[in-house]
C-alpha cells in the first residue's frame, strides 16, 4: 500500500522511508527511532477494558491506532513530529489524529487528560475538536475514604438483604411499585459505583509503581482518568435517585401527595400530546435546516438545528442572525414558531396539568394517614408491640426451663424416700 513502510525496514534503514527528493533537514539514526518513537507503522490494539472510544464530530473511534511518543520536551515533539511528516506517517487513508498528554498541578493535586483531535473527511475536509477532563486521581487521606465506602457497602449489603426479603415475600406487588424500582436502581447503581472507584484505584496504584521504577505509565493514568470519570457518571445517578427518594418521604404531606398523583394520572393524556408536539418540533427542526443551514453554523444539521430550536424556546436566539440570513423566512419562521411554541402548546400543557391537579384536589379526603405524627405513633406502636411478644416469648421460655429443673433439697429427699423403700 502507497504511504506504509514495514516495520522492519524503519527500524533498520531510515533512508528506505523517503519516497520524496526532499532531504530530511536532519540526521535520525535507529537509536532515536526505536528509543523516543516506539513503533509508528505498527498498529497497536487495546483492549475493551483499558481503553474508551472517542466520541468525534464525524465518527465514533475505538482506542488502540498507530501510536508513535511525542517526548517530555518541545524540541523532542518538534522533532519527532518533522520526521513523521517527512515520511508520510499521515496518508489518503488516514481518518482521525489524536494528540493525547496528561498534565498534573502538584499543588493543587488535579490530573488534566488533554485529547486534541483532527478528523478528515473523504472531501478532505479537516476538523478539530479538543477535550479537556479535570480530575482528582490521588486521593489524600485515603483511609478515612477507604472507611466510608466500607460503611457505604456495608448500608448497600443490608438494603439489599432487605429488599431480596421482600421481594422473595410479596413478589408481585414488590415489582408493581414504582418505589421498589427506585431502591433496585440505588442498590444497584451503588455496587456499580464501589466496583469501578476500585477498579481505577487500582490501575492508579499499578501506575504509581511503574511511575517510582522509571518508566512513564501514560497508558495508565489514561485509563484511569476515564474510569474516574464512569465513576462519576454513576455517583451522579446514584445521587439523583437516592435525592429521588425524598419525594417517597414527603408523601406525609397533601401537596406532594396530589402532585405524585396528579403526574400518575396525567401520564396518558401528556404522552399523547408530547407525540404531537414532537411532530411539530421535527418539523420546524427540518425547516430550519433547510433555510438556515447554510448560511448558520447552529443550524448546519439536524442536530445542531433542533439544539437552536430548543434554545430559543427558552429564550436563548439571535433575531438579527436569522433575519440577516433570510430576511423574508427567517422572521416569518421566527414569529410562527414562538407563537406554536409558548400560546399554544405550553399553553395547552399547562392546561392538561392543571385540569387533572384540581381534580385530584377537589377529590382529595383529609385522611389521617397523611399526618406524620400518626404514622409515628402507630410505628412506635408497632415496634413496642413486637419487643413485648418477644419478651413474653423469652420469659415463658424461662419458665419452663425453670419448672424441668428439680430443686436440690427435693432431690435429696428423693433420694432417702427411694432408699427405703428398698
Amino acid at each position: 500500500m502507497q504511504g506504509w513502510v514495514p516495520v522492519n525496514d524503519t527500524l533498520q534503514d531510515t533512508s528506505v522511508f523517503s519516497n520524496s527528493s526532499t532531504p530530511f533537514p536532519y540526521t535520525v539514526t535507529s537509536v532515536t527511532v526505536t528509543s523516543g518513537l516506539g513503533h509508528p507503522w505498527n498498529f497497536t490494539f487495546v483492549s475493551l477494558t483499558d481503553g474508551f472510544s472517542h466520541f468525534g464530530k464525524h465518527g465514533t473511534y475505538l482506542s488502540g491506532g498507530y501510536v508513535a511518543t511525542l517526548g517530555t520536551t518541545r524540541e523532542a515533539s518538534e522533532t519527532t513530529a518533522d520526521y513523521l511528516r517527512h515520511h508520510q506517517w499521515l496518508d489518503q487513508q488516514t481518518r482521525a489524529v489524536f494528540v493525547e498528554l496528561i498534565l498534573y498541578n502538584p499543588h493543587a493535586n488535579l490530573f488534566s487528560v488533554v485529547t486534541v483531535a483532527v478528523e478528515f473527511t473523504t472531501t478532505g475536509a479537516a476538523y478539530t475538536g479538543a477535550e479537556v477532563v479535570t480530575l482528582r486521581l490521588v486521593q489524600h487521606g485515603a483511609i478515612v475514604l477507604l472507611l466510608l465506602r466500607v460503611a457505604f457497602a456495608l448500608f448497600l449489603l443490608y438494603f439489599l438483604l432487605r429488599e431480596g426479603k421482600s421481594l422473595l415475600s410479596r413478589p408481585v406487588e414488590y415489582l408493581s411499585g414504582f418505589w421498589s424500582w427506585v431502591e433496585v436502581w440505588i442498590i444497584t447503581i451503588g455496587f456499580s459505583t464501589l466496583g469501578v472507584y476500585f477498579k481505577a484505584q487500582s490501575i492508579i496504584d499499578e501506575a504509581a509503581e511503574k511511575r517510582q521504577s522509571g518508566s512513564t505509565p501514560f497508558e495508565q493514568y489514561k485509563s484511569a482518568a476515564g474510569w474516574f470519570q464512569v465513576y462519576t457518571y454513576l455517583l451522579g445517578f446514584l445521587i439523583c435517585c437516592t435525592t429521588l427518594k425524598f419525594i417517597h418521604l414527603l408523601r406525609f404531606n397533601s401537596h406532594v401527595r396530589a402532585l405524585s398523583v396528579t403526574m400518575r394520572k396525567s401520564a396518558k393524556p401528556v404522552l399523547q400530546f408530547l407525540f404531537v408536539a414532537a411532530i411539530l418540533i421535527m418539523a420546524y427542526t427540518q425547516a430550519g435546516n433547510l433555510v438556515f443551514g447554510v448560511k448558520l453554523r447552529g443550524y448546519q444539521n439536524m442536530q445542531t438545528s433542533l439544539q437552536s430550536l430548543c434554545m430559543m424556546m427558552l429564550g436563548s436566539f439571535d433575531f438579527d442572525e436569522l433575519s440577516g440570513a433570510q430576511r423574508v423566512l427567517g422572521p416569518l419562521m421566527f414569529f410562527s414558531y414562538q407563537a406554536m411554541m409558548q400560546f399554544i402548546l405550553l399553553s395547552m400543557f399547562m392546561a392538561i396539568i392543571m385540569d387533572v391537579y384540581a381534580e385530584e384536589q377537589q377529590g382529595l379526603p383529609v385522611a389521617e394517614n397523611l399526618r406524620f405524627l400518626h404514622f409515628l405513633k402507630e410505628t412506635s406502636v408497632e415496634i413496642v408491640g413486637k419487643m413485648k411478644h418477644v419478651s413474653k416469648n423469652r420469659t415463658r421460655e424461662s419458665k419452663q426451663e425453670e419448672s424441668n429443673v428439680i430443686e436440690p433439697d427435693n432431690a435429696s429427699r428423693f433420694d432417702g424416700v427411694f432408699n427405703k423403700m428398698w
